[in-house]
């Protein structure tokens, strides 16, 4: 088990539980998380008031450095002044999305990004067949698998995403996103 930075007593019992579901997901999807860079963790809300408590507390670890709209939402970006151990990695960027007209099925910890770069000139749609080649997940029936693009204003490099999770979301509704950008990648350009 990961011990959590102790800077944070706070996230410590809900990013164990996260922790535990993440890596089970990892494993089911044939991803050695060692392999590969978690740029940073992801929280999901339903309310607006979840949203500002998330934000609220946030701020008292770390700073905002992003807070762009992002399909029809503000999704913030909050740098951790200490980083936090997860997967024996540490991530020191923590996403919070507002909610949008969607229900999470729980709040709280929900996904993380993984950066598998492109490959020199290649295009997208290379790379998408690139990554579900080396994992098959279209062939693992257990695995939802949900590519898409988001659309980022002022953003200059493409950062397509492939989502990963269970079919069945009743004991784990965590999801595992792979992009061939670092989020400070996109954000330095």
């Amino acid at each position: 088990m990961t011990n959590l930075n102790k800077n944070y007593p706070i996230f410590r019992a809900s990013l164990l539980e996260f922790e535990e579901k993440i890596l089970q997901l990892a494993r089911d999807s044939r991803l050695n998380l060692s392999d590969y860079e978690i740029d940073h963790l992801a929280l999901r809300v339903n309310s607006e008031q979840s949203a500002k408590n998330w934000l609220t507390l946030l701020l008292k670890c770390g700073k905002i450095v992003s807070d762009n709209f992002i399909n029809g939402r503000p999704i913030y970006l909050i740098e951790l002044e200490h980083p936090v151990k997860f997967a024996n990695q540490l991530i020191d960027i923590i996403e919070l999305p507002f909610p949008k007209n969607k229900l999470y099925p729980a709040e709280g910890w929900e996904h993380i990004e993984i950066v598998i770069p492109f490959l020199v000139g290649e295009s997208t749609n290379e790379w998408i067949e690139r990554i579900n080649m080396q994992f098959l997940w279209n062939k693992l029936t257990q695995l939802n698998i949900k590519v898409s693009e988001p659309k980022v204003e002022g953003e200059r490099l493409s950062n397509p995403s492939i989502a990963v999770s269970f079919v069945d979301k009743t004991a784990n509704h965590t999801c595992i996103k792979v992009h061939p950008y670092s989020i400070k990648k996109i954000l330095e350009v």
